[in-house]
């Protein structure tokens, strides 16, 4: 059996552009990931609790990564109300990530250095969802992304 037709089947039946959709995704999730570990890691080098710093990561990488998902990964107009299910979204996951750290950091004594990056890679999947719902619900199934 030719796997090449069942591959062009199945990546028509994704909505045309759901690849590069996704790898715009994964590039502009990584930009926002480095910043936002950036600032949870330099910030408890300098005495800050992974807490404090996590949510003064999610207030600064929140609005730059609607900014970049809206024009680089769906192609989209901004509107406040988008921004509101956006952060939405992403404010759904703290809990989440609160309780992986504390289980990281506090519980197995892991530096913050390698909890910040573990659970942000097990947290990936549920903004990915998220933001594909945040982004993309206002567009009718299978329409080709204009930033593709």
């Amino acid at each position: 059996m030719r796997s090449g037709p069942m591959i062009r089947a199945l990546y028509a039946r994704l909505g045309g552009g759901a690849v590069e959709r996704t790898t715009r995704y994964t590039l502009v999730g990584a930009i926002c990931a480095i910043f936002s570990n950036a600032v949870i890691i330099l910030g408890s080098w300098m005495g800050g609790d992974y807490i404090t710093l996590s949510i003064l990561a999610f207030l600064i990488v929140t609005p730059c990564g609607y900014l970049m998902h809206t024009r680089f990964t769906f192609g989209v107009g901004r509107s406040w109300q988008e921004f509101i299910r956006f952060a939405s979204g992403v404010a759904a996951t703290l809990p989440l990530y609160f309780l992986l750290m504390g289980i990281l950091c506090s519980g197995l004594h892991l530096p913050v250095a390698m909890g910040a990056p573990v659970t942000t890679v097990a947290l990936y999947i549920w903004n990915y969802i998220s933001a594909h719902w945040a982004l993309r619900s206002r567009l009718p199934f299978g329409r080709q992304n204009p930033a593709s």
